[in-house]
């Protein structure tokens, strides 16, 4: 109301213009948002083999000063491929790698969750690496001398992340399945689908070739969640058991590790602070926002703001709840009242969490503090968690709470130490962990066991804890990375599909055996096979009682 206006003539006609000077505030986060700088980080001093490429941190560690990129399978040979059998939605992102591979022709199969949620994922990585400033993505992975991580000894194998038109063609070609829906491969293996417990879509394979039958377990868990439980009846008794994905951090127990993040959060809100947790936006978050809004509720501290920043944040939030078939028999019969699934959604409405696609997006808006803020990406490497943690670091009110299991906690803050802002590790991984395993191996009774070496020796840091060690009373054979087993099933017989005809031309006969009498015919016929799947021609029928 101060300012004087005058006019001024401009290609559109006249507007109302004044010249004014003064202060720029800002509210704590930012406005601007383009590519994603942090003036501290590229500050740091480079390392004389690479200048402007390397940066030391205070600590000694060597970084690149690159966008992310990825170390897709290379021992993989695709053209081998028949078919990929997903389990889980967080294990897709070599999927694009593959199926662009001129020499891949195979099939893939997933739930439609993972599907759905797996090309999320991949599409917040995406839109992260596109935050960053073109020059990162410059860098020739192929100068980075070996000496500054291992990874870079394989030249040529460290690949860019591919754009969201890769992403939509791949998940394209996706075969989606249900639960216990049989999928005929080749008129040669028969694979079923069933609930892993893990997440939502998340799956565990029975693979039947005839009498043979192999039971995959990936990214499974025995603990209370949204999904549905684990099916174990149904891997019963299979000649071969491939076991997969065992807990990462089998030293914290999830129970343990969402109290301690409750109790964080509650101290750490109640002392003025501010709560930043980098994370996947799918996945365990559903059910951690769940216990975070019970336990403020507890402490009286419903009026603090939670705040998920993610570039899927919607469509994240939204499709569990149309997924209620997919959940555990609580959240489904939240469907009959009508109410929805999750408590997220009713909360959205009313105000009380807030969701964003980057910290511009109106953020500003609802921001105060204290707040819990929820943001991406977990390795702190891109995304909107790196300019959070930047902007609070330096108060030691604040705490940072890293709860996926996959990245290393010395590692991931390395970059950001010396820091004021308090740290905490708190691995919240439902996947089963090795007494678990252990335990599922004498229930199902497997012949073999087919896993990794590494689940057979104890950590470096706890050489004698025995619970951290996979226990099998069957024989095991090991699959190290990139590895290949040829699992030869023995063909003692095959399955041949006869006509209601051919079947009423058939003379039964007793047949005692060491399980009692049962019915049998000698016939024969002419043998023949369409798309691998054997049947009699014509019959010439012989009876003959053993």
């Amino acid at each position: 109301r101060s300012v004087e206006h005058a006019a001024l003539k401009t290609n559109e006609g006249y507007q109302l213009v004044s010249h004014i000077s003064g202060i720029l505030k800002s509210s704590g986060i930012n406005a601007e948002y383009g590519a994603l700088q942090t003036p501290r980080l590229e500050q740091l001093p480079s390392h004389p083999d690479l200048p402007n490429v390397l940066k030391k941190t205070p600590g000694g560690m060597v970084l690149v000063d690159s966008a992310l990129h990825l170390v897709p399978p290379d021992q993989l040979d695709v053209s081998l491929v028949d078919a990929i059998l997903i389990t889980n939605n967080s294990q897709m992102s070599a999927l694009p790698y593959i199926m662009t591979d001129p020499e891949f022709h195979g099939r893939v199969y997933a739930t439609e969750p993972c599907v759905l949620m797996g090309r999320l994922a991949l599409i917040a990585l995406c839109k992260y690496i596109e935050q960053c400033p073109t020059r990162r993505s410059e860098v020739d992975m192929n100068c980075i001398p070996s000496h500054v991580h291992p990874i870079f000894k394989q030249k040529g194998q460290i690949r860019q992340v591919y754009n969201k038109d890769v992403i939509d063609t791949c998940f394209a070609k996706i075969t989606p399945v249900r639960y216990n829906e049989q999928v005929d491969l080749f008129g040669l293996v028969d694979c079923v689908p069933l609930p892993a417990g893990h997440s939502i879509g998340s799956a565990n394979w029975v693979i039947k070739a005839g009498d043979y039958k192999i039971s995959y377990i990936s990214s499974s868990s025995k603990l209370t969640n949204h999904t549905l439980p684990m099916e174990v009846i149904s891997l019963a008794n299979p000649d071969v058991l491939l076991l997969s994905n065992l807990s990462l951090n089998p030293m914290y127990f999830p129970d343990n590790t969402l109290s301690e993040v409750c109790n964080v959060v509650t101290s750490t809100v109640k002392a003025g602070g501010n709560v930043l947790i980098p994370c996947h936006s799918t996945g365990v978050i559903l059910d951690l926002i769940e216990w975070l809004i019970q336990n403020l509720n507890k402490n009286s501290l419903s009026d603090v703001p939670i705040i998920i920043v993610s570039p899927v944040a919607d469509a994240a939030l939204a499709h569990p709840d149309i997924y209620g078939e997919w959940l555990n028999d609580a959240k489904q019969a939240k469907l009959y009242i009508p109410e929805l699934p999750f408590q997220h959604s009713q909360l959205i409405k009313s105000k009380r969490i807030h969701h964003f696609s980057n910290v511009a997006d109106g953020m500003r808006e609802v921001y105060k503090t204290p707040c819990i803020v929820f943001a991406g990406h977990p390795s702190l490497r891109c995304g909107d968690a790196v300019l959070l943690l930047e902007k609070w670091r330096d108060d030691n009110h604040n705490a940072a709470i890293l709860i996926e299991s996959e990245f290393s906690f010395p590692t991931t803050l390395a970059p950001f130490l010396p820091m004021a802002m308090r740290s905490y590790f708190c691995p919240i991984d439902p996947s089963i962990n090795y007494t678990q395993a252990s335990k599922l191996i004498k229930d199902i009774r497997p012949k073999t066991v087919v896993t990794s070496p590494t689940y057979f020796r104890a950590p470096v840091s706890h050489p004698n804890r025995s619970d951290l060690v996979l226990v099998s009373d069957v024989q095991v054979v090991e699959l190290g990375v990139g590895e290949t087993v040829n699992l030869q099933q023995p063909q003692t017989s095959i399955n041949v599909e006869l006509s209601l005809e051919q079947l009423d031309q058939l003379n039964m006969q007793p047949l005692k055996t060491n399980e009692g009498y049962q019915l049998v015919s000698h016939i024969s016929g002419i043998l023949k096979a369409r798309d691998n799947k054997p049947s009699l021609g014509p019959l010439i029928l012989t009876v003959q009682v053993v």
